[in-house]
């Protein structure tokens, strides 16, 4: 019901009722909202990333996963933030806005491509930010894996990390780190370097902490540029004075990453940056459709002060946040992955991650309640897949159908 925006001990009970057959007082299920509770879920939640996938061989013989074949995993890293009562700041600190100390709960997530699997989530504050779980990785890759994110987990000792384990990096650079020619060891400017359309050589990057790797620019077109350097230009942050070199500098998408050219060349590298996206698809699902924001519990109407009452409360908050992590785990591997195979082969048809999220919130007591889900085959195909269009492909269309590594 929580996918609904319901979320009180009332529904919980009379849903949790209504499936066991027996009643149940929402009394009953505030007293187990508990440290114990939460310890339960966590370890719910670690089982369901073994879930297996059934149907995964149309995957594997995927014409774009050419892209990625020279690797044995490839994960995306990326974080979202759920807003919640500021009354648990002590808990979850958030941004302080108008001088008011605001609460915030920050989800990592790592997602693996290939596989289509999610593989770990880890709940933070908002000021956990990305560049301090940038490391975190470390403990998952292993030799040959490659991990794709976005500026801001951009932290020179941790690619090298990656680097030593003979792992690989994709990420794009962030400007004002200090690059310096390989063989001269001289710094280098932007302007020294951006002096044509495609631009891919072997720099040093850093000042302290350096980092040997390719650097690949591609030039935009003067339309994107030009949109760029008005949205930095009308930056509401008045301390920021950015320079001529840094508005010069938004002519081009710049990456960095120790793939070899043998394997990605300059347009592999772009393609293969482009899949990062999905994660923004992702999060888009829980937020829009899930209600993932929408669950968290009306805020604790004891005394505000007790001490034990918003602990209380907190647990209420991470009871509802895992409960609706280890459904989007299912979800992902029993609904979305297991429908993404077979509306591909006997439809020629691809699922949209947003529609079939949506279908799904509609439908989930129709769907919590079969004992088939294949009764839904139909209807899915039907109502939760793209509208084929000539001019632009959709995401899987790149991912599975494409032979093309086009930007």
């Amino acid at each position: 019901m929580a996918l609904k925006g319901k979320n009180s001990f009332s529904i919980w009970s009379s849903f949790l009722g209504d499936i066991i057959k027996e009643p149940v007082s929402k009394v009953a299920i505030w007293k187990r909202l508990n440290k114990l509770q939460i310890e339960c879920l966590q370890a719910i939640l670690e089982e369901t990333f073994q879930i297996n996938i059934n149907n995964n061989k149309y995957l594997s013989s995927t014409k774009q996963m050419v892209l990625f074949s020279p690797f044995s995993n490839v994960y995306i890293q990326d974080s979202t933030i759920i807003s919640i009562p500021d009354e648990l700041s002590s808990f979850y600190k958030g941004s302080v806005s108008k001088g008011k100390q605001k609460s915030s709960v920050r989800i990592q997530t790592i997602y693996e491509l290939k596989k289509g699997k999610y593989i770990e989530f880890d709940l933070g504050s908002f000021t956990d930010n990305d560049q301090g779980s940038s490391g975190k990785i470390t403990k998952i890759l292993k030799k040959g894996d490659l991990i794709i994110r976005d500026l801001g987990y951009f932290a020179i000792k941790v690619f090298k990390k990656i680097a030593e384990m003979d792992a690989y990096f994709l990420s794009r650079y962030k400007y004002g780190v200090n690059i310096y020619d390989k063989t001269t060891k001289e710094k280098l400017s932007l302007r020294d370097i951006l002096n044509k359309n495609f631009v891919d050589i072997n720099v040093i990057i850093g000042k302290e902490e350096q980092l040997h790797c390719r650097m690949v620019a591609i030039k935009i077109s003067d339309a994107i540029a030009n949109t760029r350097r008005r949205k930095a230009k009308q930056n509401r942050n008045k301390r920021v004075n950015y320079s001529a070199e840094y508005y010069f500098s938004l002519g081009w998408v710049i990456y960095i990453t120790n793939v070899k050219r043998d394997i990605f060349e300059c347009k592999k590298i772009m393609a293969a940056y482009r899949f990062r996206w999905l994660i923004e698809i992702i999060f888009k699902a829980w937020k829009s459709n899930f209600n993932i924001v929408k669950l968290v519990p009306e805020k604790p109407k004891a005394n505000k002060n007790s001490k034990t009452d918003l602990k209380n409360y907190k647990h209420r908050i991470d009871t509802v946040i895992y409960m609706m992590l280890i459904f989007i785990v299912i979800f992902q591997i029993k609904i979305y992955l297991h429908f993404v195979f077979m509306i591909i082969e006997k439809y020629q048809k691809l699922i949209s991650l947003l529609k079939l999220s949506e279908y799904v919130a509609i439908n989930i007591e129709r769907i919590f309640k079969s004992n088939n889900l294949n009764e839904f085959e139909v209807a899915i195909a039907y109502y939760t897949t793209y509208e084929k269009r000539k001019k632009r492909k959709n995401y899987l269309e790149r991912f599975l159908l494409s032979d093309s590594y086009e930007y």
